[in-house]
């Protein structure tokens, strides 16, 4: 491993079609010469991916070891898209911290590393906003954003795992580790270099390179021209979504929002009542957001049910998400109406002790200190006691087929209060 990447010029196991995108994509920033200098790449670059990303690959392809490279070649200009398309993890590793200022230990600051995530999921959005593609469009056309600041929480949440205690540097084999547990971060890689090297081409040369990964979900369900403003973020919903089971990744169903629906439980039970796995997203008064993934379709009863993909997240001010133990199965709790037992909708840990509590006199809930239904819990609200400032449900995946109607949803007359 190390910065060895300087002095290959062997040929790159490239198809004849590749080869054509390439030497296009290398003709568009330097027309007129077989070398390609810093300042055109930089210049061709800007519009098509984050100036930071742009500025970060060009220290790799530019510089060898200590040496300065005044103008690449092809072969070399061609070397980040071969490494993020088919490279090695080793090759990977070496691109990343090449893109990286090294420190005079051979480590790696965690905010470098922060900052070409966030370069990295910049330049993905704008790839998802360039082709206009469904998940994008119908997110956007409700008001959903990406902020800066959810961008960094969104990088700062996928690095996490790295980070010991307070530690501010990390080594080679740390950056390989994270590679090989981040599908997320290699997928928007991939698919930003992907485009990248295939931007200014002719449609005759242009390979296939539309985004085909499920990172970002398709919105259904929700109204246009209804009275909505979101409360989540677009990288939110990517950093969700990529912690979700694989097979729910398609699409989120819009079910219930306090705002539009009103301040109700019996509203919100009436929406979400057997209407598959659900994502329930809570902002608290001090402005946190925090969310639970229910794999299983609410219904009442006076036992936990759910199984091991349950997950807990908290959102702002940073994301994290939390798997299931096994320690216990207390995973999804719905119960009203009775004098016993809890009344209300919880998730994780104990009666009174909760994961997550949304109480069924509307408006209030709670988030204990600790919790051993998921690994390293830490509480998602400010406050243990909370009060609720706005509150949403999502069905996550397709709609489910079989399942009665316990409830009243899609213009079922029944309340649910009439079978309590």
């Amino acid at each position: 491993m190390g910065n060895q990447h300087g002095k290959k010029e062997d040929k790159l196991p490239f198809s004849a079609e590749h080869i054509k995108v390439l030497e296009a994509s290398f003709r568009a920033c330097g027309p007129h010469s077989e070398k390609l200098q810093k300042d055109k790449l930089l210049e061709c670059w800007s519009n098509i991916i984050d100036s930071h990303l742009a500025q970060s690959t060009a220290n790799f392809l530019f510089n060898s070891t200590q040496q300065t490279t005044p103008a690449i070649t092809l072969r070399r200009y061609a070397e980040p898209f071969h490494i993020v398309q088919n490279g090695t993890i080793d090759d990977k590793v070496n691109l990343l911290a090449a893109s990286l200022e090294q420190t005079d230990t051979n480590q790696y600051t965690i905010k470098e590393l922060e900052h070409y995530v966030a370069a990295v999921l910049k330049s993905y959005l704008k790839l998802e906003l360039q082709q206009g593609t469904e998940a994008f469009s119908s997110w956007k056309q409700h008001g959903y954003q990406s902020s800066e600041r959810a961008v960094f929480a969104f990088a700062k949440g996928l690095i996490r795992g790295i980070c010991q205690g307070q530690d501010h540097y990390i080594n080679l084999n740390q950056l390989e580790q994270w590679l090989q547990i981040n599908p997320t971060f290699l997928t928007m890689w991939r698919e930003v270099f992907d485009n990248l090297y295939s931007k200014n081409m002719t449609k005759s040369l242009k390979l296939n390179y539309a985004i085909t990964s499920n990172i970002l979900p398709v919105l259904e369900g929700l109204a246009t021209g209804t009275n909505y403003t979101p409360i989540l973020d677009i990288p939110h919903v990517i950093f969700v979504n990529s912690n979700l089971p694989n097979e729910y990744r398609n699409k989120w169903r819009f079910l219930f929002s306090s705002k539009i629906m009103g301040e109700s439980f019996s509203t919100m039970l009436g929406k979400i009542l057997n209407r598959g796995p659900t994502l329930l997203v809570i902002e608290d008064e001090d402005h946190y957001l925090f969310a639970s993934f229910n794999p299983e379709s609410w219904s009442l009863k006076s036992h936990f049910f759910g199984n091991e993909s349950s997950m807990l997240f908290t959102l702002s001010p940073a994301m994290r998400h939390f798997n299931s133990t096994g320690y216990n199965n207390h995973y999804q709790y719905l119960n009203l109406n009775q004098q016993t037992m809890p009344n209300g909708l919880g998730i994780g840990g104990q009666f009174n002790y909760w994961g997550l509590w949304v109480d069924s006199d509307y408006g209030v809930g709670q988030s204990s200190e600790s919790c051993t239904t998921y690994h390293d819990y830490v509480q998602l609200s400010k406050r243990k006691e909370f009060k609720i400032r706005n509150l949403e449900v999502w069905g996550i995946g397709d709609e489910p087929k079989d399942d009665d109607d316990d409830g009243e949803y899609e213009g079922g007359k029944r309340s649910i209060l009439d079978k309590t």
